[in-house]
């Protein structure tokens, strides 16, 4: 486990802000349930924000400073990030702007200020990304492979990610999970981004996995993680991480795939399958239908490529 980082220091804002910061990161591990990965990159935006804004001001950023900025010292903000960095993306800066609307929309309801200037700036267009799944031989080759090592931590891993291909969960919403959350081995209750929950349904596959992991391990409490590291304590997602990268490297498959890359395959599938979107909006846990819609590009073009190789007249 990573040691705690500190991103906000008083080099550059007051203890006030400090203080709202370290209440809006708590805010955002404890009911925004956001990954590691989602808060730890929000940090690093507010903290560049924050240094913009006191060379901006030409002083300590307070409370004060944050309520009277102007929808003006935003735009210079965002057009500051452009002159720095050349060849920062739109997907970059549409984060680090929804980092700082994530932080005032927080202080402005925890009444540290009002100011809802930054909501007005212009939204910034994105290209969507199409998802890259796997070939389902690629996603089965993963999991075994997985499960090779001669430790615990083989049959750990092989449970996780056979998990994730199961029912199309996120890396975080898996890591969160609890012994007690599995008790019920036929469904799992997941409780995602904003709160909200969902059951699906688990496969044989998961099931039997789930109820080996367990029985592997029946001296451990009820409420503790459902996947643990060596030392004991619940599994970080940069270690699944670094197994994806070795397992990748061995299978020589493409640098695309993540531990994400499972979810997508999971929602490409069943989209094979004739699974309808809002019926796969539910089991991603998407809180729009245009977000699951992105599954049917990937479906359009393997459905091109099949055509064009299988037509009889080239």
């Amino acid at each position: 486990m990573n040691k705690k980082k500190i991103y906000i220091d008083n080099s550059y804002c007051d203890k006030n802000v400090l203080n709202a910061y370290s209440m809006w990161v708590k805010y955002l591990k404890k009911e925004r349930l956001l990954s590691y990965n989602t808060y730890d990159a929000y940090s690093i935006d507010l903290k560049y924000f924050l240094i913009f804004i006191k060379n901006h001001l030409n002083e300590k950023v307070s409370i004060k400073n944050l309520e009277n900025l102007s929808l003006r010292d935003f735009r210079s903000w965002l057009s500051s990030q452009k002159i720095k960095n050349n060849s920062i993306s739109p997907k970059s800066q549409a984060r680090a702007k929804a980092s700082i609307k994530s932080f005032f929309k927080f202080l402005n309801k925890n009444n540290y200020l009002k100011n809802t200037n930054i909501f007005n700036l212009q939204s910034i267009r994105i290209k969507r990304q199409i998802p890259r799944p796997l070939a389902f031989e690629d996603v089965i080759n993963v999991i075994n492979l997985s499960g090779e090592k001669n430790d615990w931590t083989g049959q750990r891993d092989k449970t996780l990610l056979t998990l994730i291909y199961a029912t199309g969960i996120r890396i975080s919403e898996a890591l969160q999970l609890n012994r007690i959350d599995v008790e019920n081995i036929e469904t799992i209750r997941i409780i995602g981004k904003g709160k909200k929950i969902r059951e699906i349904p688990l496969i044989e596959s998961a099931q039997m996995a789930i109820k080996q992991l367990l029985d592997n391990n029946k001296n451990l409490d009820i409420n503790s993680p459902l996947f643990i590291g060596i030392k004991g304590k619940r599994l970080h997602s940069r270690q699944v991480q670094k197994t994806i990268e070795e397992i990748r490297n061995k299978l020589s498959l493409p640098k695309s795939l993540t531990p994400h890359t499972l979810r997508h395959s999971f929602a490409t599938h069943l989209l094979e399958k004739g699974v309808d979107l809002r019926t796969l909006q539910e089991l991603l846990g998407h809180s729009s239908l245009s977000t699951t819609q992105g599954y049917t590009a990937v479906n359009s073009n393997i459905i091109h490529k099949t055509h064009k190789s299988a037509h009889p007249r080239k």
